[in-house]
């Protein structure tokens, strides 16, 4: 009998992955509780099972016995029953254990049937998942027998089985297949940074990536659409658009919003929700079909985006306002005093004097912002917020000088800017700078 019991402590080892002590301790409480019902006790009695030989050793009130002569037919049968309520506990405990590592994770399954509306899917020899209807795609339709990929999207432990809930429809889905089909993504080149999707229907994706030489958006298209073909391929022609990120959310908003071109933002920082303008033409597609755009650019971005048609007037006049208000807010404190014709003294906006006019002269500009300065407003400046201009006045980045002696590594290190964000910044400063130059270089 002891070979025995070995032999099949190694089997079931083998088959159900439940450790070995596990069995043991399983087998010497189905002998304990068989011979407490032979004998109707329940105290005084031990069983135990050496676990380099197997041989058994049965005391009750300090005398031996031999389990196999005294266990009857009922007896035994209960302690069956012990054991194998052992072993499947413990094969719950390693399911569980092996499953909540690998939430998020995709995994290659086989359809094993239909129920409810729901799949059952085969994981392991040993494991099943349940994807209910409402993490399928309207897309699919799935029979018996079919290879499968999905998301595992929870596990929870029951008590008499593990539930494993697995998905289609969550944006990990998407996720994974990029990992999977685009080298770069998967080699950690490329970053994902947010996905929105509406399964079935449509996904935003946001890319990044801190080499300067790879194209993020490019490298997840592929040439002529090839490589994201094998990701909507597998989501049976689900569209996918690649935007790229940008952590100033000024440029990030009408990024997610493509294809359709924005005219205008205003942002509520405090809130978190941003009026997008647009012109008439461009207000469907802005919204999507069924308001599909703008609700997944809004996941995207995490931002509550309001779409708002303007004409052409009211987005001069918009514009306009805009500026003046940044001129305020960035001058206020600072304002030129100038004398009038008649002799009274007049503020005049440093803006309007260096771009609208003319009317300030180099050492008029010299003696309020110091010797080759260009005054202009940051929030001027390309992905440069509200919130971003703070930041750069606090590090003392507030004038041309300044900014150019951070450069791009400087500036990129400020919180809400990217190195392409950064290098953006330094070049539009020395375009305008030249621009200057050069009409200076005119009027002499």
């Amino acid at each position: 009998m002891s070979e025995e019991i070995l032999r099949f402590v190694d089997t079931i080892h083998r088959d159900r992955q439940v450790e070995k002590e596990v069995i043991f301790t399983g087998i010497e409480m189905a002998l304990l509780s068989a011979a407490q019902k032979r004998f109707e006790q329940e105290e005084g009695i031990e069983v135990l099972i050496d676990r380099e030989t197997g041989e058994i050793s049965a005391i009750r009130d300090g005398d031996g016995f031999d389990p196999r002569e005294v266990l009857g037919r009922i007896a035994a049968g209960a302690g069956k029953q012990v054991l194998f309520q052992k072993i499947r506990e413990a094969e719950r405990e390693v399911i569980h254990r092996e499953f909540s590592s690998r939430i998020g994770e995709m995994i290659n399954g086989t359809v094993a049937s239909k129920k409810g509306g729901g799949l059952v899917i085969t994981l392991t020899t040993r494991a099943e998942g349940f994807m209910p209807r409402s993490e399928q795609s309207h897309l699919e339709e799935w029979n018996e027998g079919d290879r499968i990929k999905v998301v595992l999207k929870e596990v929870n432990m029951q008590q008499t089985r593990v539930q494993l809930l697995v998905s289609r429809a969550a944006p990990d889905m998407v996720r994974r297949l990029f990992e999977q089909e685009i080298p770069e993504v998967g080699d950690f080149v490329v970053e994902i940074k947010a996905v929105a999707r509406e399964a079935g229907n449509r996904t935003k994706i946001a890319v990044a990536t801190l080499d300067s030489n790879v194209d993020c958006v490019g490298a997840c298209i592929g040439i002529k659409g090839s490589r994201i073909r094998n990701v909507t391929d597998e989501l049976n022609g689900e569209k996918i658009d690649v935007v790229r990120w940008n952590d100033s959310v000024a440029v990030l908003i009408p990024e997610a919003l493509k294809p359709a071109e924005i005219a205008s933002l205003e942002l509520d920082y405090e809130n978190k929700t941003a009026n997008v303008y647009v012109t008439e033409d461009q207000q469907s597609l802005a919204i999507g079909r069924r308001g599909q755009n703008v609700r997944l650019a809004s996941k995207l971005s995490g931002w509550e985006l309001n779409i708002c048609a303007i004409s052409e007037e009211d987005l001069a006049q918009l514009r306009i306002a805009g500026t003046e208000s940044r001129a305020d807010e960035m001058f206020g404190d600072r304002l030129a005093q100038v004398t009038g014709e008649d002799g009274t003294a007049q503020t005049l906006n440093p803006l309007d004097q260096l771009f609208d006019d003319n009317t300030a002269s180099e050492e008029e500009i010299a003696e309020e912002y110091g010797d080759g300065a260009v005054v202009m407003g940051l929030e001027d400046l390309p992905g440069v917020t509200e919130e971003i201009a703070d930041r750069l006045v606090e590090m003392q980045y507030d004038s041309t000088d300044a900014l150019l002696e951070a450069g791009v590594e400087g500036l990129s290190k400020v919180e809400g800017l990217d190195e392409n964000s950064a290098r953006l910044i330094v070049d539009k400063i020395r375009e305008i700078m030249d621009n200057v130059e050069s009409e200076v270089e005119e009027g002499e």
